[in-house]
């Protein structure tokens, strides 16, 4: 190749790259698609909200669910453990019943007892 040809290379190179650049350049965001750091600032504070001091930090917030990362898993299973009303309503029904036992067996110890005592007088 010539000396002539050689710029000639390099010139087209030149211009397909700087049209390249050209068009990055277009494609990107324009500066009202941009937030500005206060915009950002402010974002987050909306997000933040009235959020008490002691969480209002991301960590702060972590902390107080104790780091747990399967927070939403734990609570949900625990959850699950959680008796329903039908189960309340049984263990009320076996409570109620094992009091009246236990007060007829009161009642019939101290009917034996009564007994046995007029028995001996």
């Amino acid at each position: 190749m010539s000396f002539d040809e050689n710029l000639i290379a390099l010139r087209q190179a030149v211009t397909h790259t700087l049209g390249v650049i050209d068009g990055k350049l277009r494609n990107k965001a324009n500066k009202t698609d941009v937030l500005t750091t206060e915009q950002i600032d402010a974002r987050i504070q909306v997000l933040i909200g009235s959020a008490p001091e002691t969480l209002d930090t991301l960590a702060e917030i972590a902390e107080a669910l104790g780091n747990n990362p399967s927070f939403a898993t734990t609570i949900a299973e625990e959850l699950a453990k959680k008796a329903t009303k039908t189960r309340v309503t049984e263990l009320e029904n076996q409570l109620g019943e094992s009091l009246t036992a236990l007060t007829d067996a009161f009642t019939q110890g101290a009917a034996t007892i009564q007994n046995s005592t007029q028995e001996a007088s």
